[in-house]
């Protein structure tokens, strides 16, 4: 028979106090357990000291067991002395469990890892239950059923009121709990179980912020006025400019230096001589000063512009070429020496080109070249101007005759400006400014006539911009019995001043191209008749709301708005003959010269009709004002009895007038029409400079192209 006895010192203690002995056993066969008792009494005084609550027989076993686990067995023996007292352990405080499966009671309330969980009778557990094959399990025991408490539940614990945390240091830090086994744990192979977390003692100094209340904040300090920030800056300014006195230390090593060594001597300088002067007669010599007369200062300006560079003196001083000495006390000459060089000053400036204007011709701005404006002008594109000032100086700088000027800046804003085609139909024109038109390339008349100005008064000459009615796009001939509408502002164009004091009335915005307002385009062509073109024939498409700028040059101050709007043939005028626009101002031919000059022409039997035009001016020279030899012209009407129902009949010329005489019953029948052609190609060439009775010849035998120029109505 194998036994363990384990005899505990507090046990021992406890049964010296209470004269008791046990005695724990354990037999391997059986397995069966027996606890000798001599005194089951509860234990006296002594006891109390060791738990804060009295313990069972079952309870202190299990401590004496706990404490024996992995330790080798003791056989106990009993003690003979029973006055010897054995000090009771100190009270183990209980902690509070961090997780919370756990129950904060005191350890030995948790399992036990080696202690059958069986139930308990008198404090002894029963024997281990053996089941033998075949045998069933029998049924476990009821639980005890559960008592009511009586007693009612304990009072909460008042409240603590909140405190704001008191912030600590930057060094300092809160620990955070961790939960951890404890050694006794760990040794006892997960048997007691222990945990530590944070009590509300460890929370006692931590306070909570304060609400905030922006209203609580302090007020800002005043801002400083620009005059404390420019004083403050000036007293910054000053304090770093002005050094410290300090002090040196009084003690100085003194060393001593060797002097260096002496320079060798100068060689005696030569003093130069007075210039010799003459004796002059009549007059009394002065004596000469005590002092030679000071040196005049050599400009800069003498070495360079372009000047032979002169030798230096071998002496190194200039010399002074005698000069008479001025008699009657006269000052002296001026020094040409640092007089600047005016031809190298000039071969720095832009060039002026010389007009082109013949000199035996009169001044005509029809028949005159303006091919070097017009191609001086197309080198400054809108990209590359950085302003106003600089366009006006760029452009103008060749030329010294105002017309020329003004001509090249009319020139410039048809390759640079385009008609705003889109605000117009849109109806969302608005006020521009030069810069603007400059910038953007967009604009309507004002702008063209605004930005026209701007250049012309930057460049040293006198324009104007005009505002009032023009018979532009849009505008249609009033029907007979019509009456006449209230006068109306629609267009912008301007007036300058070109040689001879001439005040010239031109359109920039008609002269950069045309629009179509049906269709919403704008097509870009130069139009230079609008620049050259005189002012009476100008007013006859432009009335001015200012009535002093007519500028016309036929005696009559303006004319009045009933003769602007009905033409200059009055209200009972037929409609004109209609003028195709490029052709005719291309060659030079003059649209006011045509005729017939109304659109409608009467068929009477009998009846000779005569077609005729002529050059623009005079002085046109096709070769030099235009773009070469005159294209030849034609007649077109509808004659039934031809191959292709067409008829051509071709117009003779001087090359200054063109003329055509035809019998009206050979124009057509009535409500056909009669077209004036330009025959541009005749059998695959250019029909340029080709004669009448060759082009007859032509006719229905080789393949020509035309261009149209004007068209009439049979009536």
């Amino acid at each position: 028979m194998t036994s363990f006895n384990y005899v505990s010192g507090l046990l021992g203690g406890q049964n010296q106090a209470g004269g008791g002995l046990f005695m724990y056993s354990a037999h391997p066969n059986n397995a069966a357990v027996s606890v000798l008792e001599e005194n089951n009494s509860r234990i006296g005084q002594g006891m109390a000291t060791e738990s804060h609550q009295p313990q069972s027989i079952q309870a202190r076993i299990a401590a004496l067991n706990l404490g024996q686990v992995g330790k080798a067995p003791i056989t106990a023996t009993p003690i003979q002395d029973e006055s010897v007292q054995r000090p009771s352990p100190a009270p183990r405080s209980q902690t509070a469990n961090l997780p919370a499966t756990l129950s904060n009671g005191h350890y030995i309330a948790n399992g036990i890892g080696n202690e059958p969980n069986g139930e308990k009778q008198n404090g002894v557990l029963p024997p281990p239950t053996i089941t033998r094959t075949g045998e069933k399990k029998p049924p476990p025991p009821a639980l005890p059923p559960r008592k009511h408490s009586i007693q009612p539940s304990p009072a909460l614990p008042p409240r603590r009121t909140a405190e704001a945390p008191q912030r600590r240091g930057s060094n300092a830090s809160i620990s955070s709990t961790i939960s951890t086994m404890s050694a006794v744990s760990i040794g006892t192979n997960g048997t007691v179980r222990s945990s530590a977390s944070r009590t509300p003692s460890m929370d006692a100094g931590r306070k909570l912020a304060p609400v905030f209340d922006q209203n609580a904040l302090p007020l800002l300090p005043p801002k400083r006025t620009p005059g404390q920030v420019e004083k403050r800056y000036h007293d910054i300014e000053r304090s770093r400019m002005g050094l410290k006195p300090t002090k040196s230390t009084p003690n100085v090593t003194t060393v001593e230096v060797a002097s260096p060594p002496s320079l060798p001597s100068r060689p005696p300088q030569r003093t130069p001589q007075p210039p010799t002067r003459k004796e002059s007669t009549g007059a009394a010599r002065k004596p000469p000063p005590e002092n030679p007369p000071a040196m005049p200062a050599r400009s800069a300006l003498s070495y360079g512009m372009n000047k032979p560079q002169e030798p230096e003196p071998a002496n190194g001083v200039d010399e002074v070429t005698p000069s008479p000495e001025p008699a009657n006390g006269a000052p002296p000459p001026i020094p040409v020496s640092s007089k600047p060089d005016l031809a190298s000053i000039l071969a720095t400036k832009p060039k002026p080109i010389p007009s082109t204007q013949p000199p035996s011709q009169p001044a005509c701005l029809t028949c005159r070249d303006f091919s070097a404006p017009d191609n001086h002008a197309a080198k400054f594109p809108k990209e590359t101007v950085p302003s106003i000032d600089w366009l006006a100086t760029q452009l103008v700088a060749p030329f010294t005759s105002p017309t020329d000027q003004a001509r090249a800046i009319f020139t410039w804003l048809h390759h640079n400006v385009a008609y705003d085609i889109i605000a117009l139909c849109n109806k969302t024109v608005q006020r521009s400014t030069p810069a603007n038109t400059l910038a953007t390339g967009l604009a309507v008349c004002e702008g063209y006539a605004g930005l026209f100005t701007a250049i012309a008064s930057k460049a040293g000459l006198e324009s104007l911009v005009i505002s009032g009615h023009g018979k532009g796009a849009g505008f249609s001939p009033l029907e007979p019995g019509q009456p006449i509408p209230a006068e109306y502002s629609t267009h912008a164009w301007n007036a300058v001043k070109i040689d001879n004091g001439e005040w010239k009335l031109i359109d920039t915005c008609w002269g950069a191209g045309h629009v179509s307002i049906s269709e919403q385009t704008y097509t870009k062509k130069f139009s230079p008749r609008y620049f050259i073109m005189g002012n009476n024939e100008f007013g006859l498409r432009h009335f001015p709301t200012n009535k002093s700028l007519f500028h016309r040059t036929d005696g009559r101050s303006q004319i009045s708005w009933e003769e602007y709007i009905l033409g200059p043939n009055g209200p009972a005028a037929a409609p004109p003959v209609t003028i195709y626009s490029g052709v005719a101002e291309q060659e030079g031919m003059s649209e006011t010269k045509l005729r017939p000059s109304k659109l409608r022409i009467p068929t009477s039997p009998n009846m000779i009709i005569q077609f005729r035009f002529e050059n623009i001016c005079e002085h046109w020279d096709p070769l030099r004002n235009g773009p070469g030899k005159p294209y030849p012209y034609v007649l077109k009407v509808q004659n039934p009895d031809s191959r292709d129902g067409k008829e051509y009949f071709v117009f003779d010329t001087d090359g200054k007038k063109w003329w055509l005489d035809v019998e009206s019953r050979l124009l057509g029948q009535k409500g056909q029409s009669v077209d004036l052609y330009t025959v541009t190609v005749v059998d695959g060439r250019n029909a340029r400079g080709m004669g009448a009775e060759e082009l007859r010849r032509a006719i229905g035998r080789k393949g020509m192209s035309f261009g149209g120029v004007a068209k009439w109505e049979l009536d």
